[in-house]
């Protein structure tokens, strides 16, 4: 899988700016997972994909209260959901969640996406954490989707919405663990006093 990307911006403009240049990177079928608390930016961010999608980025309004927006687009339509207000990824049957994520033209942003997480696909999932780096700068983080991987245990392929990932199974997932608690693995330098529990040294 890649690495998470980090970048910085000093303002909504640079903000919206970042984001209408990797609206021009996504496909049909991808979605964005927008984390962040309230007022961090992920609307802004929205409206930047949108503008790099062809719709006029004025139109773009947090869907709050509606919960989902839907815009279209240039070749693709932008579907633009806060799930803040859902308590659980069945809700989103209500929406038309099934028909979205098979929908050939469609491209979703999900804010507050912990509140339906179980129903985004990691293979086709994107996220993007905004927190305060200041009252305008904003830190991003942008974590690609999971993809296939091996297994550390068992050398097996792994696919990306396995609930075990990367191990192929639970039984895996403990066996890894139980290597640590016997000294099977190392890690790649000394532990240094600092990396310790201050409560479990004195």
């Amino acid at each position: 899988m890649a690495e998470p990307q980090h970048l910085e911006t000093d303002s909504p403009q640079a903000s919206e700016a970042w984001a209408k240049a990797l609206a021009a990177t996504l496909r049909p079928g991808d979605i964005l997972a927008l984390e962040g608390e309230l007022g961090a930016g992920k609307t802004t961010l929205v409206r930047g994909l949108a503008a790099g999608l062809g719709i006029d980025p004025s139109l773009v309004s947090s869907p709050t209260f509606a919960i989902m927006n839907e815009y279209e687009g240039t070749g693709s339509t932008l579907v633009h959901i806060d799930a803040y207000r859902l308590n659980s990824p069945d809700e989103l049957a209500a929406l038309g969640w099934e028909r979205l994520i098979v929908d050939p033209t469609v491209i979703i942003a999900v804010e507050w996406p912990s509140r339906v997480e179980g129903a985004l696909p990691p293979h086709r999932t994107t996220t993007i954490a905004l927190e305060h780096a200041g009252e305008h700068a904003r830190a991003i983080t942008l974590t690609p989707p999971r993809g296939w991987t091996t297994c550390p245990t068992t050398s097996q392929p792994v696919p990306p919405d396995s609930p075990t990932w990367p191990f192929i199974d639970q039984r895996a997932q403990l066996a890894d663990l139980y290597g640590w608690f016997v000294g099977k693995h190392t890690i790649s330098r000394p532990i240094d006093p600092e990396d310790q529990d201050p409560a479990a040294t004195q």
